[in-house]
């Protein structure tokens, strides 16, 4: 992909993608310009971001009621799971890493009046404005309130958006408002919009992703007129929801119609997403986390995403509902698959949650374009008023489970954390979750800023989110 990889992630991140080039020789022509944006995509596999230690696809799910901690496990993100967890655990990671990424596309932008004003530029600057967008969106659903989350949260404090190259430098939140943020992303995406590609090939944004990234951000940012908008933009090009016989395919990566943005994985790239749920021993499935038997018995064995989601298999003498979905593909290494960000199943749940406020009929057909594709001999039950909204939730829970959505969903929804007392077990029997409930008001909704980033810089110690 145009990037120099060498030894741990870490050190990957940290190195220059460019081969040590001076901007003035990298950003001279167009292919500077490609290989530069290359390597802002290549950034996402990092450690810490979509990486396999941690990462935006395990971590949410951790803190949610989607997983359960198993004890036969490595006892990975255990103080996160038990809401313990400190700024020196790096329990996501995204901060620092977030920030370096989002400085090689801000690198990109700052150079690009040195190329000619083209469709290729435009599209350039279009994927770089699209991708710090995503960057900065991620760091602020984390570290700070999400705007639908409680009344004070569009004047909480936010997250500092960076708007030209600052390598490693991590500024002072004050002064920033949830409120500026969110107004920045959405400035970011609608300006990338116009300028981007109909189509950029795999594992790169194109119009049909930033449309429904923006139907995503507007669900946050509680504009469900502008959810309608972006979602039926997307919708009106075509891209399908995967149908009943290609659900399980999703999770082989031998489907990807439905997939709007993907992070692109090889045996090469020695990135193992599926290494933070599970890894094989002696032939078997071994968890640091399992299906919680809530989520589990929520799944009806007439839906067809039970047997692409869940795998219930012995280790160690025991059963246990594991996660399939990072299991890996039918060839190559285990537990490495391409990381799918953004699928056309969210765009329609998205509609379906914007529509309920302004029309239930649209919100119910929505839900039904899904849900005709998951279940077998489906019909409608018509819901309508909260039964439909209910149901609603319900279907995202079960369409997103694993993918890190859940957790977010509570809190844009200012919702409690509500575990069961149920174990690790299959049956729901074993070792219950020590921490069951969690209110809507308490202080870990906002994931503390790490200690590394304040080593780096101080002043950001006085920034710190509460209570940590």
């Amino acid at each position: 992909m145009g990037v120099i990889f060498i030894t741990s992630c870490e050190d990957r991140l940290d190195l220059s993608p460019y081969d040590g080039l001076t901007d003035e020789q990298l950003f001279s022509n167009a292919e500077g310009f490609e290989s530069a944006i290359k390597g802002v995509y290549s950034g996402f596999k990092a450690e810490g971001l979509y990486g396999e230690v941690v990462g935006i696809n395990i971590s949410p799910e951790v803190l949610s009621d989607n997983l359960t901690f198993c004890v036969a496990g490595r006892q990975t993100r255990k103080a996160l799971f038990e809401y313990r967890n400190t700024a020196v655990d790096e329990s996501f990671g995204t901060y620092e890493r977030g920030y370096r990424i989002i400085s090689r596309a801000n690198r990109i932008l700052d150079n690009i009046d040195n190329i000619p004003q083209n469709e290729f530029r435009d599209n350039i600057e279009g994927e770089a404005l699209a991708l710090r967008a995503i960057l900065h969106f991620d760091i602020a659903r984390i570290h700070c309130k999400i705007p639908t989350q409680s009344a004070d949260a569009n004047n909480s404090l936010g997250i500092h958006y960076a708007k030209s190259y600052e390598p490693d430098e991590f500024y002072r939140r004050q002064g920033t408002t949830v409120a500026d943020v969110y107004n920045n992303i959405i400035n970011d995406l609608e300006t990338a919009v116009d300028l981007i590609n109909e189509n950029n090939g795999r594992g790169r944004l194109n119009k049909a992703a930033v449309y429904g990234l923006l139907s995503r951000v507007h669900l946050y940012n509680g504009d469900n007129n502008k959810v309608i908008e972006y979602a039926n933009e997307v919708i009106d090009r075509g891209i399908p929801v995967a149908d009943t016989s290609n659900i399980y395919n999703i999770w082989l990566d031998n489907y990807e119609e439905n997939v709007l943005f993907k992070i692109l994985v090889t045996d090469q790239d020695r990135w193992k997403p599926g290494v933070p749920y599970s890894q094989e021993a002696n032939g078997q499935i071994r968890s640091e986390f399992v299906c919680s038997y809530e989520l589990y018995s929520l799944f009806s064995d007439d839906d067809y995403r039970k047997d692409a989601s869940i795998v219930t298999s012995a280790f160690s003498g025991n059963m246990y509902n594991h996660v399939r979905k990072y299991l890996g593909r039918e060839t190559g290494d285990k537990t490495v698959i391409d990381g799918k960000y953004l699928r056309m199943e969210e765009v329609y749940l998205n509609l379906a949650e914007a529509y309920y406020t302004t029309d239930e009929s649209l919100a119910l057909d929505a839900l039904n374009e899904l849900r005709e594709n998951r279940y077998e001999n489906f019909v409608s039950p018509d819901e309508s008023g909260q039964a439909l909204l209910d149901a609603i939730l319900k279907e995202r829970r079960l369409e997103l489970a694993f993918e890190g959505d859940r957790w977010f969903t509570l809190k844009r929804l200012g919702l409690d954390l509500e575990r069961t007392n149920h174990g690790d077990y299959a049956d729901g029997t074993g070792t219950p979750a020590i921490v069951q409930d969690y209110p809507a008001d308490g202080n870990r909704w906002q994931q503390p800023i790490p200690q590394g980033a304040i080593d780096a810089n101080p002043d950001l110690k006085e920034d710190q989110n509460p209570g940590y």
